[in-house]
C-alpha cells in the first residue's frame, strides 16, 4: 500500500501525538504519585503540596510541541543512510 504525502503527514502527526500523550501521562502519574506519597510522609494535605509544587507539575504539550515531534520523526524516516 502506497501512501500519499498527506497520509504520511497524518500518520506522523498521530504517532507524535501518541508519543506526547504517553510522555505527559507518565510525567503526570509520577507527579501525583510523589504528591500522594509525600503528603503521607510529611503529614501535609495533597492540596497544600500541590500549591507548593505548582512549578514542578508537568505542563500539557502544545500543538507546536507536537509539530516539532512530528518533524523529528519525519527527519528520521526520510534519512537515506
Amino acid at each position: 500500500m502506497s501512501m500519499n504525502p498527506f497520509e504520511i503527514r497524518l500518520e506522523l502527526l498521530k504517532m507524535a501525538k501518541d508519543m506526547m500523550d504517553r510522555q505527559y501521562d507518565e510525567a503526570s502519574n509520577a507527579y501525583w504519585q510523589a504528591i500522594n506519597e509525600y503528603s503521607d510522609k510529611w503529614n501535609k494535605s495533597v492540596v497544600e503540596l500541590v500549591e507548593q509544587t505548582q512549578e514542578m507539575k508537568p505542563a500539557p504539550y502544545t500543538p507546536t510541541d507536537m509539530m516539532e515531534k512530528a518533524k523529528e520523526l519525519y527527519e528520521f524516516v526520510s534519512k537515506k543512510d
